[in-house]
């Protein structure tokens, strides 16, 4: 036995760590910002926060990203936005793609069929 024997221990080999699973969230996104979304139509969305960076009746290049149970899509689109007043920002679509608008209405059917469950 040597002087150092004791220095000798076995470790077992530690497994990596499992990523932590992402919580799906919906947000639009514009000018670096997003904000979480309360609703999607395929006439406009309304969105749970925002911090008054747009004004109602001003035009805006938005991304929506949404990611929950009922579907995972995103698509980019030009809005209006109609109001800002509750620290909530809502938006109408002026320019909408007929896919995109498909995909809008399968996804709040989903949604409404989850909602009655």
């Amino acid at each position: 036995m040597g002087l150092f024997d004791f220095l000798k221990v076995s470790v077992p080999a530690k497994k990596p760590a499992k990523p932590a699973p992402r919580l799906p969230v919906s947000i639009v996104e514009f000018d670096g910002r997003s904000f979480p979304l309360a609703s999607l139509t395929t006439k406009g969305f309304v969105t749970k926060s925002f911090d008054g960076s747009l004004i109602p009746g001003q035009n805006a290049r938005v991304t929506v990203r949404v990611d929950d149970p009922a579907g995972k899509f995103t698509f980019a689109a030009t809005i209006t936005v109609a109001d800002t007043a509750g620290s909530k920002l809502v938006g109408t679509w002026t320019i909408l793609p007929t896919e995109v608008d498909g995909v809008i209405r399968k996804y709040t059917q989903l949604r409404a069929q989850q909602a009655g469950k």
